[in-house]
C-alpha cells in the first residue's frame, strides 16, 4: 500500500494554494505542525502487529479528518485534508464514485446533510468534517459508502 508522506501533503497544500487562491505562508505554511507529523505515523500504524485502520476507506477517512480539524496549515486546510485523502486512494487504485451519496447515520441524520449533486455533496462533507458535524467514525463510512476501484470503473 502506498502512503502520502509529509511532504506530499505540504505539497498538496502549496499547489490548492497557488491554483485556488489563499495565503501560504513560507516555508511551509504550518499552523499546527505536529498533527501531521502524527498523522503520516498514525494511518501506517500497527497495534499488536495488526493495522490501527485496516480498511482504505478508514485510512482515507484519517487523512481527510486529522488534516482539517486539526489545522495544520494556516490556510488551505479544507482542500488539501480532501486532495489528501483523494491522492491517497488514487495511489491505491480507488476513487470517489460517479455517484455520490449520502449516508445514514446513527442520529438519524444524513452526511452531508445538504447538496443534491455530486459537486454539492463533496463540498458540504468538506465543510461538515471542518465545522465538527462529522466524526472519524462517520468521516471514515462516508468514504466506504463512496469509494470504488479503479477496476470497478474500467469494466
Amino acid at each position: 500500500m502506498e502512503f502520502l508522506t509529509k511532504e506530499d501533503i505540504v505539497l498538496i497544500n502549496r499547489k490548492t494554494i497557488k491554483k485556488h487562491g489563499g495565503h501560504f505562508v513560507p516555508l511551509f505554511n504550518f499552523l499546527n505542525e505536529p498533527p501531521l507529523d502524527y498523522l503520516v505515523d498514525a494511518v501506517q500504524a500497527k497495534m499488536f502487529d495488526k493495522p490501527l485502520y485496516p480498511e482504505i476507506y478508514e485510512k482515507a477517512g484519517v487523512y481527510m479528518f486529522n488534516i482539517i480539524s486539526n489545522h495544520v496549515f494556516q490556510d488551505g486546510n479544507k482542500r488539501t485534508g480532501l486532495g489528501a485523502a483523494l491522492l491517497f486512494l488514487r495511489l491505491n487504485d480507488f476513487s470517489l464514485s460517479h455517484n455520490l451519496k449520502k449516508i445514514s447515520t446513527s442520529k438519524e441524520n444524513t452526511i452531508p446533510e445538504k447538496g443534491e449533486s455530486n459537486n454539492e455533496i463533496l463540498i458540504e462533507f468538506t465543510l461538515e468534517v471542518a465545522a465538527g458535524i462529522i466524526s472519524l467514525e462517520e468521516c471514515q463510512k462516508w468514504f466506504k459508502e463512496n469509494i470504488i476501484s479503479v477496476e470497478e470503473l474500467i469494466y
